[in-house]
């Protein structure tokens, strides 16, 4: 059974159980109890814990006379008394990597669109692509109990899934796995958009391609440049080592990675990008060196971005489908959580090819 809102449409009435007090005594008005509850309506505690947690039958007339008293006496039920009832805390914790990223943040969004019904109040944690604050934010989680955790993982597995497993806490990871992870997984087909974006730069006559591939510990670069070298692989193209180039997930990143690679005796002509924080570092710096596109480098980019469509010329991009990542994330764990059978537990979502004036004609 998942939680329920069970007291917003109680009415208006803003009454305190507490004897009238004048402002210069200068005392705390007293917070209605379940005990005051069970007294205005007549029953027992007990009577009024089953209308509040559902746990039991209730008669008709009783209920509403519980439900009388608890909006008269505005009362709130505590979630940590409830949860030793109901074995719920109605938290759920999110952990993402960077929270400055709009992919992120459009995810947050889906989840909490399917997860705002059922009343789950989320936790959002932030890891800044750094293990010491996952590890500290995944512990925290665990202490409070949460009924879910739904993750993208930096980087190693965790040691704290062990925990997590002792405690019968499910976790849903998103974007993102560790290697040989067989556990619940929802992300983009990392690898063939990846392949389609690359192979869109070749079908536009483009032979000399690098990539900005992004962190070597994460999982969806490894699978895009894997994407990447399949492609060239296909098309008999060679694999250039120092046009691979390396780097963290942020704008000056993307900056310091298309200056590294503008930087080359013999440098490519097209460029495929893994993340859209170093696209747009990317293109501020190609703008900087007045290198412009398609003309000097064509670009292809994984994710879509707002400005991709307004930039100068509009970028072609692998669009992942983040709201659909989130929504069957959210969906999963609710099932982990209410007990109910997941029919899949890795789901892997087709990209789209959107294509812009960032790369040359096709010939």
């Amino acid at each position: 059974m998942r939680p329920q809102a069970r007291f917003g449409n109680l009415g208006r009435e803003h009454v305190v159980a507490s004897e009238t007090v004048h402002p210069q005594e200068n005392r705390v008005l007293k917070q209605a109890t379940i005990k005051d509850v069970a007294e205005r309506a007549g029953v027992s505690k007990t009577t009024v814990s089953h209308v509040i947690n559902t746990s039991r039958f209730v008669e008709e007339t009783t209920r509403q006379k519980v439900l009388d008293a608890i909006r008269v006496l505005n009362y709130r039920p505590s979630a940590a008394a409830r949860s030793l009832t109901t074995r719920r805390t109605g938290a759920i914790g999110i952990v993402i990597s960077d929270s400055s990223n709009p992919f992120f943040g459009e995810l947050l969004l889906s989840i909490e669109e399917v997860l705002r019904p059922e009343n789950y109040a989320l936790i959002i944690c932030n890891t800044n692509e750094t293990l010491e604050y996952e590890a500290h934010y995944l512990d925290l989680l665990l202490n409070q109990r949460v009924d879910g955790i739904i993750a993208a993982a930096t980087s190693q597995p965790w040691v704290e899934l062990s925990k997590a497993e002792t405690q019968l806490t499910p976790v849903v990871f998103v974007d993102r796995a560790f290697e040989n992870f067989h556990g619940y997984y929802v992300s983009a087909d990392n690898f063939a958009g990846a392949y389609a974006g690359t192979r869109h730069l070749i079908e536009c006559g483009y032979t000399r391609i690098g990539i900005l591939a992004g962190l070597e510990r994460l999982s969806t670069m490894n699978e895009r440049l894997d994407g990447y070298c399949q492609a060239l692989q296909d098309a008999g193209l060679p694999l250039i080592p120092e046009w691979i180039i390396r780097s963290q997930l942020s704008v000056e990143s993307g900056r310091k990675a298309m200056r590294t690679l503008l930087s080359l005796p013999q440098r490519p002509e097209a460029v495929f990008i893994n993340n859209n924080l170093l696209t747009l570092g990317a293109l501020l710096e190609m703008n900087a060196q007045a290198v412009s596109s398609p003309h000097d480098l064509g670009i292809v980019a994984f994710d879509e971005h707002p400005w991709a469509a307004v930039s100068c010329p509009p970028v072609t991009v692998v669009r992942q489908p983040t709201r659909q990542i989130g929504q069957v994330a959210a969906e999963m764990i609710l099932s982990l959580i209410d007990g109910r059978p997941v029919l899949e537990k890795r789901v892997v979502l087709p990209c789209e090819l959107v294509v812009r004036q960032s790369c040359r004609e096709k010939k």
